[in-house]
């Protein structure tokens, strides 16, 4: 060892020590400046406000506009924003419109902390390029908190929402309980309560024109109405200000799904947040159904909100293959503030869609599509083993195959969307195998219930001698004979219409076990009775959507070994086929041993039997799709 060596050592033991302690320190849970940590309902950017925890959830579209709309919400507490914010937030985002906050702790609308929302909205407005003019979100004590900051900043505001909010001091926390955060003796702000409180100084605001917006219950003990919302619309309305208050009867300050879910507040907050723009159709990850070998019919729709320009335009672009396409101008519905028009759009996937907003070389609002597919689209139904039941969850491989749950498609990932149960099935690897072969992408729509019976699935009204062995679809007649309640059906039917007319490809019907050889015989349905009731259920649901839908019926009516088939049941499956009604599907009875769950004794498929059932359904529908692309 040389004379160096010793101090060198020494360096290193005092840099391992300082490190070791270093991540001690963020093990207990120490926020570092590099390192602030918060869950967001929805993926977003945690950074700090001089110590104070701030997040940012952007829009989903990649903005070249010189300031972008945003919604301030508060309060920014520990475990807020929630769960409960995430339908309302994606109304926000899906409008271009992102969400900020900062965690002033129980500022109680404080001059310190007022102070700080200042230092935020200068972070945001800067170098970040928002709008100048954020609307206020305030939750309970967040009202207090965001408007005791707009009374002193109505330039900066475009509009105020509050969903039960506080908004007076001396209702809630009480100026005793709030005194500390103003740094006051309770005497010392009960002297000066008039310079602080919201309630008092709502002028400002008025002569600016800063619409506001509640929704508060009648009930509300924590947060009484008459002494928030209440008196500040009444005295609003007195300075010749605008607010809109919704009152839902019988509710207080409680977790209700209205308060968070409201279609009006999400329309205030779009009208006023400044030029943006909402994309109805299509979707994200939407899978088109093809009409040719090479293109499909694309409709392009959606909503304005907030344009005071008097005059602009809104185009629009596909970009195929990373290639952008040119921009084409877009009919205008402006008294509905709408838009709607239909393109050809190339087979394949995925595209990206980028719509835009104009007024001359301004741009004033963007949104975009990031995933659209121009492909084959399927709709599964019947039971267990055409749902969520299956021992091994399955994804998509290709990344290529998408799910809708008749509000939004997704990536195709076990459990499907829209079907029951919570565990594997044949989706994933069937679509990734269609989409492999055809070069397009696979859209699936899933309803299948488990443990369901045909008859379940008959119209409301249609009759049957004799119920099914789960009861809760279907009801017995005073006569003896039992009907359908038709749930399953109108929802089939809805979600086959939400697709438009020929707007997939077929459905494959895997369903027919909860028919055959039940343990009480009374309950297994004769195979002349299956036929018929499958038979109405598919010209029914042809009827309800307006066109022949072709239907796969496979061969489905194993319970366990030893149980393993339905003469009965498979005749009539086959029946179908003969007729012309249906197509054939696959043989999954003949699915046993280790391709089922529970080591072979059970009724659902093992892991490796889902990718055989997918393939035996691949075996069927793809030279069929072949003929029908030629």
């Amino acid at each position: 060892m040389t004379s160096q060596e010793p101090g060198k050592l020494r360096w290193l033991t005092l840099l391992l020590f300082v490190g070791t302690l270093a991540l001690r320190s963020t093990a207990f849970g120490a926020t570092t400046e590099s390192a602030p940590r918060k869950e967001l309902p929805r993926p977003g950017e945690v950074f700090l406000v001089e110590g104070h925890p701030a997040f940012v959830i952007p829009a989903k579209t990649r903005s070249a506009r010189a300031s972008k709309p945003w919604v301030w919400y508060a309060p920014t507490l520990p475990g807020l924003p929630g769960r409960e914010e995430q339908w309302m937030f994606d109304q926000f985002l899906d409008a271009g419109i992102a969400i900020a906050g900062l965690d002033v702790g129980e500022s109680y609308g404080s001059p310190a902390g007022r102070r700080l929302f200042t230092t935020f909205h200068e972070e945001m407005t800067g170098a970040r390029g928002y709008s100048s003019k954020p609307v206020l979100l305030g939750r309970s004590r967040g009202g207090l908190m965001t408007l005791s900051w707009a009374v002193e900043n109505p330039d900066k505001v475009g509009g105020f929402a509050g969903i039960y909010p506080v908004c007076n001091v001396a209702s809630y926390p009480g100026v005793a309980n709030a005194a500390g955060a103003y740094q006051m003796t309770p005497e010392e702000l009960t002297a000066q309560l008039k310079e602080h409180n919201p309630i008092d100084r709502l002028a400002p605001l008025a002569r600016a024109g800063v619409p506001l917006f509640a929704i508060h219950g009648d009930v509300d003990t924590v947060v009484p109405l008459e002494a928030n919302s209440g008196l500040v619309k009444e005295r609003y309305a007195a300075l010749g200000g605008s607010m809109r208050l919704i009152i839902p009867s019988g509710q207080g300050h409680n977790m209700w799904p209205g308060f968070f879910q409201c279609a009006e507040l999400v329309s205030f907050v779009k009208a006023q947040a400044g030029p943006n723009i909402t994309m109805l159709s299509p979707l994200d990850f939407q899978v088109i159904q093809r009409r040719s070998n090479k293109k499909g019919s694309m409709r392009i729709s959606g909503e304005l909100a907030g344009f005071t320009a008097k005059k602009w335009i809104i185009e629009a672009r596909l970009i195929v293959d990373g290639r952008p396409g040119k921009w084409r101008r877009l009919s205008v519905n402006r008294k509905r503030g709408s838009f709607e028009e239909d393109w050809d759009a190339p087979a394949g996937g995925w595209h990206r869609l980028e719509v835009r907003a104009l007024s001359g070389a301004d741009v004033l609002a963007e949104s975009a599509v990031e995933h659209v597919g121009v492909g084959e689209v399927f709709v599964i139904a019947g039971q267990s083993n055409s749902a969520n039941h299956g021992a091994e969850k399955q994804n998509t491989k290709t990344g290529l195959v998408a799910a809708f749950d008749g509000k939004r498609w997704r990536p195709a990932n076990d459990p499907q969307p829209g079907a029951s149960g919570g565990g594997g099935s044949f989706i994933p690897p069937f679509g990734d195998a269609i989409a492999q072969r055809f070069h397009v992408p696979v859209g699936i729509v899933a309803c299948g219930v488990g443990a369901t019976s045909v008859r379940e699935w008959l119209p409301k009204g249609r009759t049957f001698p004799n119920p099914p062995t789960i009861e809760g679809n279907v009801r017995k007649l005073p006569g003896g004979e039992w009907e359908s309640k038709g749930s399953l059906f109108s929802n089939f039917s809805a979600r086959l219409k939400q697709l438009g007319p020929r707007g997939f490809r077929a459905v494959l019907w895997h369903q027919g076990e909860s028919d055959a050889n039940q343990a009480d015989t009374t309950r297994t349905l004769p195979g002349h009775l299956y036929r018929d009731y499958l038979e109405q259920l598919i010209r029914d649901s042809r009827r309800e959507i307006g066109w022949n839908a072709p239907w796969f019926v496979a061969q489905a009516s194993y319970h366990v070994p030893g149980d393993e088939a339905s003469p009965d049941i498979r005749a009539a499956q086959a029946a179908l086929w003969k007729l012309g009604l249906a197509l054939e599907g696959p043989d999954s009875d003949a699915l046993k041993g280790e391709l089922r769950d529970e080591g072979g004794k059970g009724v659902h498929f093992s892991g490796p039997g889902l990718r055989e059932h997918a393939a035996r359904w691949v075996e069927k529908v793809a030279p069929w799709l072949e003929q029908r692309l030629k």
